[in-house]
């Protein structure tokens, strides 16, 4: 018989409830590091198997690609001449490129020979470094020249093989992409076999091996994988600082390899720039992609001889703009809806406004006229500009530059692809909609007061740097008084009480927290609801003896009754922000 002293209002039962909740805990603690254990050990088979799988399916998209290159044109047993004959249209002008470049008597007279060429325009001699983006085969031909492989390998060989092989890191990229989003690697899987069997309208690359798309997309894939890692939330800093560094080189190599890299990259800036308007992303992390941008373009302009071309580009513009934009309206993710509302309508004018303004000056000054081809054909297709110009009509009688063949959502739906994007499509607009609507709905203005735990409203004061109506340094009088009053929350209280007594301190927000409404972490007594219905002399909740002097309470607990939106209590409080978590609630001024 073992005796149990008990303090004062304890009872037995409650201690017998404490020991069984302890020992079900001991429990629980010894079967906790197992069942991390099986966890852990599950996390790194299923990443070694979709990593397998990755690679795997990489290199078999690269040699399936390469094999129907070759059973299309017999490649490895035609001539030398009929083999560069295959390379069409521009194809064979990026290849002749690499051609000279192993054809000189040494690597600086080739370089020199592509800066100071006069056999590409008669009567000119221009640098084709800046004019075009022929540095992989710059690239390419120092590497065959340097490495000891000219007697296994030849020239053109070399020049496919690597091109095949970027598909490979292409598929990964994509695969791996749809692995970080969903969080499975089989939706990789899913994705990679959609890219293959769709390739009619995924790649060009088996019958138009050097075109610069070629070159540059498996760069590109791999940039949205990287910025999909990158804008999730709590990533260590050393992580964070490696992603960055993988999102700067795949940007700058991208950009790099293909003339068009700008246009892509625009339509990458202004959905970043609409999700970071609409408070969907982390501004930082949003200010971190503009910055790698114009230093990855701006890079290439240097190593292109500054080709004004890039530097007059909208890309550019756009994203100082923004930059700018931002330090001119600090506040743009304050206030209510109409108010957030009027200022997004705003932001967008400004950038918009700017971004052409920036453009037009750099033009002018630069006198560029390079791009100007593509603006009229853009303005053209789309019914602006006028569809006598040679240039733009030139582009838009090629098929390829035309309006999307309706064939090509029957071949997609025949895959099952399109009606699988339809469907994600769907959702994810619909959830993106009702994210931007709440966010433009719990920011509040910045002379706000909130209200709240003590230990909560730290981390309000740290992040928000709203005004506080309590916090932890409990050394003073008053500070006590006034916390104990704002913990009534938690108490079994009156509405219009509780809203008295919030108002009392200039309060406009109160945020409630479930695990302290619910709390289980302490026994009985301790818990924050029971400190405070005891102070307030009534009875505490669940199975167990009470002081006799407590009383039933006259209203329901507070924190548990507000979720049910009476109009007791929505006539004082409006529910403005919840998740799993926490609920924050604004209170009427006119009670």
């Amino acid at each position: 018989m073992i005796s149990i002293r008990q303090r004062k209002g304890i009872q037995t039962t409650e201690v017998s409830e404490d020991y069984t909740a302890q020992e079900e805990n001991v429990k629980l603690e010894d079967k906790l590091p197992s069942s991390c254990t099986n966890r852990r050990l599950w996390k790194i088979l299923s990443f070694t198997i979709g990593g397998t799988v990755a690679l795997c399916i990489g290199l078999l998209t690269s040699v399936y690609l390469a094999t129907l290159h070759e059973n299309d044109l017999w490649f490895s047993n035609i001539k030398e001449v009929e083999r560069e004959i295959s390379f069409r249209t521009e194809c064979g002008l990026y290849y002749s490129y690499y051609k000279q470049m192993l054809q000189a008597p040494t690597l600086m007279q080739g370089f020199r020979g592509l800066i100071y060429d006069n056999k590409t325009e008669s009567m000119r001699t221009i640098n084709l470094l800046q004019r075009m983006n022929i540095y992989q085969e710059v690239f390419l031909s120092i590497l065959y020249r340097v490495l000891p492989i000219q007697k296994y390998i030849e020239p053109v060989y070399f020049y496919i093989y690597t091109l095949f092989g970027l598909q490979a890191i292409y598929v990964t990229a994509l695969y791996i992409t749809s692995w970080l989003l969903s969080g499975t690697w089989l939706s990789g899987l899913l994705a990679a076999f959609w890219y293959v069997t769709n390739r009619i309208d995924t790649t060009r690359v088996e019958f138009t091996i050097p075109l610069r798309e070629n070159w540059a997309l498996p760069f590109f894939a791999i940039q949205i994988a990287a910025i999909t890692y990158f804008l999730r939330p709590n990533l260590q800093p050393l992580s964070q600082r490696l992603t960055l560094l993988a999102i700067f080189i795949s940007t700058f190599l991208f950009s790099l390899t293909w003339q068009f890299n700008q246009f892509m990259m625009l339509m990458q800036a202004l959905v970043l720039f609409i999700l970071d308007s609409l408070d969907m992303l982390p501004a930082m992390k949003v200010t971190w992609l503009y910055g790698i941008q114009l230093t990855g373009l701006l890079l290439v302009c240097m190593l292109q001889f500054f080709n004004s071309m890039i530097l007059g580009s909208l890309l550019i513009s756009f994203n100082l703009s923004v930059l700018i934009a931002r330090k001119l309206q600090k506040n743009l993710k304050t206030g209510n809806f109409l108010n957030r509302l009027g200022k997004l309508l705003l932001h967008l004018f400004v950038v918009l406004c700017l971004t052409l303004f920036l453009n037009n000056i750099i033009k002018k000054i630069l006198n560029l006229k390079s791009d100007e081809h593509i603006f009229k054909f853009l303005k053209a297709k789309f019914g602006f500009g006028a569809t006598r110009d040679f240039d733009a009509n030139l582009y838009l009688c090629e098929e390829a530059f035309g309006l999307l063949p309706f064939n090509t959502f029957e071949r997609l739906s025949d895959t099952l692809l399109f009606y699988a994007y339809i469907f994600v499509l769907s959702i994810t607009v619909i959830a993106a909609l009702a994210v931007a609507f709440r966010n433009l709905s719990a920011n509040t203005p910045g002379k706000a007061v909130f209200a709240g735990s003590m230990q909560l409203l730290a981390g309000v004061k740290l992040c928000t740097g709203r005004t506080l109506t309590n916090h932890p340094h409990y050394e003073d009088n008053s500070l006590r008084e006034r916390t104990k009053a704002v913990y009534q929350i938690y108490a079994k209280r009156a509405p219009e009480e509780v809203h008295a007594l919030l108002r009392s301190f200039g309060t406009d927000y109160v945020i409630l927290e479930d695990s302290i409404c619910y709390e289980r972490r302490h026994r009985r007594g301790c818990r924050l609801r029971d400190l405070l219905d005891v102070a307030n002399g009534h009875m505490m909740d669940g199975p167990g003896e009470n002081d006799p002097d407590l009383k039933l309470a006259g209203h329901p607990r507070f924190c548990e009754e507000i979720k049910k939106n009476l109009p007791s209590y929505t006539a004082y409080f409006t529910r403005v922000f919840q998740n799993k978590t926490f609920h924050v609630y604004k209170l009427s001024r006119n009670k």
